[in-house]
């Protein structure tokens, strides 16, 4: 398995290590209920260097990423960035991604860690058709996510931009105690917080200002998942998978059939827009006691009719909660039905999401 640069750093510390993406990571430091509130009620870092980081340029870089994208490329301008599913031409999903533009002929791309390889084969086949070039930076960068209320206010006075001035996906190069950084306001637990890449040489100066500098508490996957939970994120491989559409797996949002420019998918995906998708991805929330996992079975209480694709006991709310694949007709709020619990039917309710939102973030 791949080690993170900080691997070392890590094991010190005392996580608890786990595989994740061919990956060594840390699932956890302490607690993973006290990692989450921590993110919650003030800040938290993770170390995210698994996933990948792409460099696109080139004359008709906009142009390829337009075509090679479901989202509306041409919509964002310098200093924007845009979260896109990666489809293939029959409408399903190899990776969502995110994208950050520089110009309209580069381009930052950062993609999941288990899809990496995979993401820089088929990109770069279409680099080569529209004569851009694509590089894959992932290698020599650490990639650190800082989230939390006060992850900003924290981080401000140790940056060269203060990063309450980025607007949501809105990015910027600039410096983070000293070192050069790429920040971006993105994250993965509905909190306000940044995404900082640095230099690989820089990784662990920077990593150990944040943690110990500023004691802000390194968090593992384990909290980093509920903490995605909660506001209803989908992850890839559990609610995201190439056989699945967007449009099926609660990131239709993300797809942009009203521009005249073609894209992969595009006409599989207007095709399933006529005739509608047999499934729907929904929240449910457990009425009985007991704790949803991925791969349950869903039922009517007669037969099956989904399953489970994340779930957990919130630790904000307090609920037992899941992302669950249903049939399209039992997606609607108020639907009472059954998680099968290691063969017991336990009843829950389909409930509007997100199951959470920072109040501070509902203005």
């Amino acid at each position: 398995m791949k080690k993170l640069p900080l691997h070392a750093w890590h094991q010190l510390r005392g996580a608890k290590a786990g595989e994740y993406a061919g990956f060594t990571m840390p699932l956890y430091y302490s607690q993973p209920l006290a990692e989450h509130k921590a993110v919650r009620d003030r800040a938290g870092v993770f170390d995210i260097s698994h996933m990948g980081q792409f460099v696109c340029t080139g004359e008709k870089a906009t142009a390829m990423l337009q075509y090679a994208l479901a989202n509306d490329v041409k919509s964002i301008g310098d200093g924007q960035a845009l979260y896109s599913p990666l489809c293939k031409q029959d409408g399903g999903v190899l990776d969502d991604l995110i994208i950050y533009r520089y110009s309209p002929d580069r381009y930052r791309i950062i993609v999941n860690a288990d899809t990496r390889q995979k993401d820089f084969n088929w990109l770069t086949a279409l680099a080569g058709m529209f004569g851009v070039e694509l590089s894959d930076l992932s290698a020599g960068q650490c990639l650190f996510a800082i989230q939390g209320p006060q992850a900003m206010a924290l981080l401000a006075p140790h940056c060269g931009a203060d990063p309450a001035n980025l607007k949501f996906f809105g990015f910027m190069e600039t410096t983070l105690f000293g070192a050069n950084v790429f920040m971006a306001r993105t994250g993965y637990t509905g909190e306000p917080g940044v995404e900082v890449s640095v230099a690989l040489e820089d990784g662990l100066g920077v990593w150990e200002s944040i943690t110990e500098k500023l004691a802000i508490p390194p968090i593992g996957l384990v909290a980093r998942d509920t903490l995605r939970l909660e506001p209803g994120y989908s992850l890839y491989g559990h609610e995201l998978k190439e056989e699945w559409s967007p449009l099926e797996s609660g990131i239709g949002w993300a797809v942009r059939l009203d521009v005249d420019d073609d894209f992969i998918g595009k006409e599989a995906l207007f095709s399933l827009t006529g005739r509608g998708t047999d499934y729907l991805r929904a929240g449910l929330e457990l009425i009985e006691r007991g704790i949803p996992r991925a791969d349950y079975p869903v039922t009517d209480g007669q037969q099956q009719v989904g399953i489970v694709t994340s779930g957990a006991l919130s630790p904000t709310t307090g609920k037992s909660i899941a992302l669950i694949r249903v049939q399209a007709p039992l997606a609607k709020p108020g639907t009472r039905l059954f998680v099968d619990i290691r063969g017991k039917p336990v009843e829950a309710v389909v409930v509007k999401l997100p199951f959470y939102v920072n109040p501070a973030l509902r203005k």
